[in-house]
């Protein structure tokens, strides 16, 4: 429902203008970016309750098409459509803990243990739908704000050795965005840009194999660069 209620309130505001009294053209392009996903949340068992905490950095590249409309000689709405089409891996861990019982290694009743934890978290068929005003400055440079809404599907796996908990998940990941940039036209056709996106996703839940049960708000903090043409 949020999704609907976003993308209708966005194609109305785009379509609000006379497209008979505003010149308008098409831009494509390509985008590579540099990601920081951050996320808090809970890890619930039978015996306790845990906050915890993480980030975890990685690259991405999309592809981009939007629809211009130039209002004035300073000012041009444009609607937009980002997305990544490759699987992006955000997070691939192992770790190995190492409980060390009272009489250390091999001590009778109480030896040393080792454990191995494995997590996996990978994006599918990120996509954004962005509404992005742009203000000209002259000599073919500009400034810009963005607002969108952004849907993925998100994959998880982990298993822990030491408990025997496994978690295999596909769910959809969510989001507003807001970011700023900066634009530059190389000539009449080619520009490159410059932005910083903040997204902040819905709240994401999973329950392993043993009944363990993480919650997490993740947010992502995105760098981009792009190169477009338009027509």
């Amino acid at each position: 429902m949020n999704k609907t209620k976003t993308l209708l309130a966005t194609t109305i505001l785009a379509t609000s203008f006379s497209t008979a009294a505003y010149s308008q053209n098409i831009n494509v392009g390509i985008s590579g970016a540099f990601g920081k996903m951050d996320a808090e949340g809970t890890e619930t068992n039978v015996t306790a309750k845990a906050k915890k905490s993480g980030d975890a950095n990685f690259p991405f590249a999309s592809i981009f098409a939007e629809y211009n409309l130039v209002v004035d000689k300073s000012l041009t709405m444009v609607l937009g459509l980002d997305y990544v089409p490759l699987s992006t891996e955000i997070e691939d861990t192992s770790r190995a803990d190492t409980n060390l019982g009272g009489g250390g290694a091999g001590s009778g009743s109480n030896p040393t243990t080792t454990s191995t934890k494995k997590a996996k978290l990978e994006l599918e068929n990120h996509a954004t739908l962005y509404l992005q005003p742009t203000y000209s400055l002259g000599g073919g440079l500009s400034v810009f704000g963005k607002v969108g809404y952004s849907h993925a599907d998100l994959q998880v796996t982990s298993n822990n050795a030491a408990t025997g908990s496994t978690l295999n998940k596909k769910d959809d990941l969510e989001g507003y965005l807001v970011g700023v940039g900066v634009q530059k036209n190389i000539d009449k056709s080619t520009f490159v840009r410059f932005e910083a996106n903040y997204t902040d996703y819905d709240t994401v839940t999973y329950t392993n194999s043993n009944g363990t049960r993480f919650t997490a708000d993740p947010k992502l903090y995105a760098a981009k660069i792009s190169v477009g043409k338009s027509f």
